[in-house]
Parts: structure tokens; sequence; C-alpha cells
């Protein structure tokens, strides 16, 4: 107890990782247990954060511990993650029982009975709301059914949980119906995220709409080979230093590249929709973020999420971090500045996701949590690799890499996103200095 309160106050204070490695020691409740845990895999031992899990689903059924459980078991028996949500206590329990099923065991008519029983639940009033998994249904069970009503229903609630073949499926679906003008709005939104995507420009051609005038950004340095890989739906069952060690085997010459929010997936440091709640203290300052400016020219209705994203950076930062981070913000705003709160409260609070390609759309996706030794490791074993955050809109960025690389150079030849987004599923990319391939040529690899 003594232990767990010590854990409690450096949390409070900012010190996370000492709060982390405090409550694997002593677990306490469904938060303290599950932080506890994440320290344990993140230091590599996993049978000890799975008795500690086990332990407190057994006694206590909490559901943050019963996720991670989950994670653990889907790395070496799938069945036995299944079997935790066999008697489901919510609609959450039964979209994870569905996803288990689609994602890990190939069973689709079971993972359809799941997500058809939970959506017999669902409460519309609600629907936009993050933790209301009604866009999550309606996109699995379009997915699997290609009913249109599904389809309309989903874009009724106006979430960005479109990815670019639902996109598309929808502007034919207007066109069909007469909708051309809609149509057309609705490509223009969707062009002006996914940016030159082939799919929607492939949609926009075989429809005759006018392609819109977003351009992808153009690298900052040109003369460089790149080449993005194929690695499919990265999920928590793949071990991400062994996909780095097998892809530096076929390509040993390059600089390899990983996206930072598949390496979380692939950690399982995730948080999930339907076990957490936010506090009121994030209640208080998610309207006041940045998330709570929607809606914005596309999919984005911030609001839906602003606060479960304030709760996210008070569990990765600690309260009193995330305090003195609305103070400087509120100072920068007195003299015009923007982004201060973010380098208070750190890479992993800041990179926090709401918009995964599924299942990970059910969850907040932070930065990683042990970027520096993962990349340690992997340069320690002379692989030159780097950790990187890269979108189409606003560039990229390095969140770890190798002491010898240049942070600039990999900065300016991702700076337009040559991985592309999403359904692209190439969350790494290939980089040389030298001609390796003919550089005005992307061309993409599946592993």
């Amino acid at each position: 107890m003594v232990i767990n309160f010590l854990g409690k106050v450096m949390d409070f204070l900012g010190f996370k990782r000492k709060a982390m490695a405090l409550f694997a020691w002593d677990p306490g409740n469904d938060y303290t247990s599950f932080w506890g845990a994440i320290y344990l895999i993140l230091n590599d031992r996993p049978d000890l954060a799975k008795e500690i899990l086990e332990k407190k689903v057994k006694e206590k059924n909490y559901p943050r511990c019963k996720r991670l459980l989950a994670t653990l078991y889907l790395r070496t028996d799938p069945k036995k993650a299944e079997a935790l949500y066999e008697k489901p206590s919510n609609m959450w329990e039964e979209v994870y029982l569905g996803d288990i099923r689609y994602y890990f065991l190939n069973d689709v008519g079971g993972a359809l009975d799941a997500w058809q029983s939970a959506f017999e639940k669902v409460d519309w009033a609600t629907a936009q709301q993050w933790d209301n998994p009604a866009r999550n249904l309606l996109k699995r069970l379009y997915m699997v059914t290609k009913d249109s009503e599904f389809l309309e229903r989903w874009a009724e609630l106006d979430v960005d949980n479109f990815k670019q073949s639902e996109m598309a499926d929808y502007i034919k679906l207007l066109y069909k119906k007469g909708e051309k003008e809609k149509a057309q709005e609705t490509l223009n939104m969707c062009m002006y995220l996914y940016r030159e995507d082939p799919i929607l420009t492939k949609v926009a051609m075989e429809l005759d709409l006018e392609i819109p005038p977003y351009k992808k950004k153009k690298p900052e340095i040109e003369n460089v080979t790149r080449k993005p890989l194929n690695a499919g739906l990265l999920k928590e069952d793949t071990n991400p230093e062994t996909l780095i060690k097998a892809v530096h085997e076929l390509h040993p010459d390059a600089v390899i590249t990983l996206a930072s929010s598949v390496l979380t997936i692939m950690q399982g440091t995730l948080m999930w929709a339907g076990t957490f709640k936010p506090c009121r203290l994030a209640r208080t300052l998610g309207p006041f973020t940045e998330h709570a400016k929607g809606p914005l020219v596309h999919f984005y209705t911030h609001p839906i999420v602003a606060d479960w994203k304030m709760q996210a950076y008070l569990e990765l930062t600690g309260t009193v971090p995330v305090l003195f981070g609305a103070l400087v913000a509120a100072i920068g705003k007195l003299f015009k500045q923007s982004g201060w709160f973010y380098k208070v409260i750190g890479p992993a609070a800041k990179a926090v996701d709401s918009n995964k390609i599924a299942p990970y759309d059910s969850c907040l996706v932070p930065g990683p949590l042990d970027s520096k030794g993962f990349t340690s490791r992997l340069c320690s074993q002379n692989i030159p690799f780097a950790i990187v955050d890269v979108n189409s809109v606003f560039g990229a960025e390095v969140v770890e890499c190798c002491p010898q690389l240049d942070k600039k150079w990999i900065e300016g030849t991702l700076s337009d996103n040559p991985a592309g987004n999403d359904e692209s599923m190439t969350p790494i990319v290939l980089l040389w200095k030298q001609e390796h391939i003919n550089p005005k040529e992307i061309k993409h690899e599946s592993l």
C-alpha cells in the first residue's frame, strides 16, 4: 500500500517512469496495475506482467488490465484472448471479441455475431462521442457485409473514421443516388486529407468529378532514394525488433525509418475505449485544447475526443506537468505563440492519436513510451534506424534515431510523406543517400 501510494505521488508530480516501476511492485487498482504491467512489458518482463494482470482480472475483472492481458495472450495464444471476452459485459467488450476473432483468428462469422450483438445496443443519441462504439461497429459491419445502409449511417455521424476505400465507396454511392454536388464536396474534403491519393483519384476520374487542387508537399531533400515497404497490417502480435532486424537483413545499406504510432501499436501500449473515462480535470481542460476547435474541412469533429485526449496527457505526463503546460500555453497565447503546451508534456503525449486503421480505431495511440531504449538496442547492433512521426500536411519529425544519423536529413527526405497514410500500410520507409535506384521513382515493396 505504501509503495503504491508513493507511486501515485510520483505519477501526480510527473515522474512517470518511476511511478510505473513502483506500480509494478505494488499494483493496486486498475489504473496503477495497468501502468505497472506496461512498465514490466517495456522492460522485457511479460511473464510477470501477465501474472499481475491475470490476478487482477480474476479478482476484480478490471477493464484496462483485461484488455492489456488480451494483448499478451494475442502474442502467444489468441484463443485465450478470445476466452477473456466470451461473456462480454458491455458493447466495447463485444467489439473487442469481434476484433480478436476477425483480425487474429480469421473467424469472420464469429466476429460478425459479436459486432451485430453490440450494434443492437447502441445509444444513437450519443453516437458521436468517442467512447460510443457506433462508428466502429458501422465500419466493421460495412467492411464485412458491404451493405450501403451501414455506410450511409456511418457517414451521417461525420466522424474522422473513414479511410480511402470507404471514402471512395461513399462518393460512388452519392453519385449513384444523383447527388453529384455532394459527391464532389465529399471528394474535396477527402483529398484534403489524402492528397493525390490513387484510390480517390481513380474514383474522381471514373465519375468525371473535378480533382481538387490539393497537392502533396515536395520533399525538402530530393537527391535521395526512398523505398516504402508494404508490411501489411502490423498488430499487437508483431515483434517490432524482429521486424526491423528482418528488414535490415534484406537492405543492410539502408536507413530504416518506422512510423512512431505503428511502433506503439506493436508494443501494445494503447489506451482502449471503454476501459477508462476522463477525470474531472480532463473534462475541464479538454474544451480549451486544439482538439475542441472542430469541425475542420474534412471529417474531423474534434469535440468528440478532446476530453479523452486530455486524460491521456494526464496519464502519460502527470497532473503537475499538464497544469504547468496549460499555464505556459496561456502565456504563449499572450505573445501569439502556439505549441508551448506540447513542448512541456513531451513527445509521447504530444503524439496521441485517435484515428488509426481498424482494429486500432478503438483506442488512443500515444507515441512510443520507450523510444530511446528501443532505438539504442537496434543502433547497438549497427542497424541505422529512426522512429519518425510523419503526415502529409505537417511534414516529418524524427522522434528518435541512431546518433550517427542526421535528423534534419531524415526529416527533409520524408517531408512529403512518401509512406502515405493508413491503407497504404507502408509504415517503414528505406532511405539511401547514394543513387541506389532512380530517386524520382518511389516504388513499394512487400515484406
